[in-house]
């Protein structure tokens, strides 16, 4: 195993390219939802931007951070509870990945990179949103790793982020 750790160089990091997205109001609705466990989809938000950062900074190839950390910010960023029943969001799994990008393009005006981040970070259960770019591909195993931990293991992120 690996001991990731506290490191201030990834926040940083962090608030360098998505200062704008972690102080707007909207964003901040992400803390009034659970996403797994009872981890809100805030902090495995900000959960997964931590671990893509700390991926990508020992990538030897080049990283857009700027479209990674906005990306990573953002792939959840659907704004609802799916634990509700609801007809709206029946097949979640399968379908928060396009209101999440939806919502990031009408909030935040992202590129079209940010854009395939957020779109393909539900692969493999979406089999056709293939991660085009490294990025992409870097946000997509950061998801799967911290929604395993959160879901199977049940830690709360929530005291480490609050800090953050």
């Amino acid at each position: 195993m690996f001991n990731i750790g506290y490191d201030q160089k990834i926040i940083d990091i962090i608030y360098k390219y998505g200062s704008d997205i972690l102080e707007d109001e909207k964003f901040l609705k992400e803390n009034d939802f659970i996403q797994h466990g009872t981890t809100s989809t805030y902090t495995h938000s900000m959960c997964v931007t931590y671990i893509s950062v700390w991926m990508a900074v020992r990538d030897r190839h080049k990283i857009d951070m700027s479209a990674l950390v906005r990306g990573a910010l953002l792939h959840d960023y659907f704004l609802y509870d799916w634990h509700e029943k609801n007809e709206y969001h029946n097949l979640h799994g399968y379908t928060h990945a396009r209101r999440a990008m939806a919502n990031a393009r009408r909030d935040f005006n992202i590129n079209e990179l940010e854009a395939g981040i957020i779109y393909s970070h539900m692969f493999p259960l979406n089999l056709t949103h293939i991660p085009a770019s490294r990025e992409a591909r870097i946000v997509c195993i950061a998801d799967k790793l911290c929604a395993g931990i959160e879901t199977l293991l049940i830690i709360k992120y929530n005291q480490a982020f609050a800090e953050v």
